[in-house]
């Protein structure tokens, strides 16, 4: 099961989806917790109730490679996260960020990625 704390988000993802013919940017926020990376969408709902749903994650550095094509012996060789353009990080608390980024530059010929440090 997949766990992480509110207080400890660590970066954002953000991804461009075409819907009927028009491109939209959707940010997802980043949290680590028990994996390497958990994407979350968090939204707020007009009668002011927080929600949120899990919509992927990264359980360790193998599970990573393999999401995003990079293990073609294993079979691995589409990257489900095609879509997304642009990764912030907060080094100080994505405690994965060098692997990370290693990974998101082999995986990506155009990325963007962005690291900051906030406490």
């Amino acid at each position: 099961m997949l766990e992480w704390n509110w207080d400890e988000k660590c970066g954002e993802a953000v991804s461009v989806e075409t819907f009927k013919g028009v491109e939209a940017e959707h940010t997802y926020n980043l949290y680590t917790g028990n994996a390497y990376i958990i994407f979350i969408n968090e939204w707020t709902e007009p009668d002011g109730t927080e929600r949120y749903k899990v919509c992927s994650f990264w359980l360790d550095k193998d599970h990573m490679k393999n999401c995003l094509g990079l293990n073609k012996k294993g079979g691995y060789t589409r990257n489900i996260h095609s879509n997304f353009r642009k990764f912030k990080l907060n080094k100080a608390k994505c405690r994965y960020w060098k692997q990370i980024v290693q990974v998101l530059a082999e995986a990506y010929d155009d990325v963007e990625i962005e690291l900051y440090t906030e406490k």
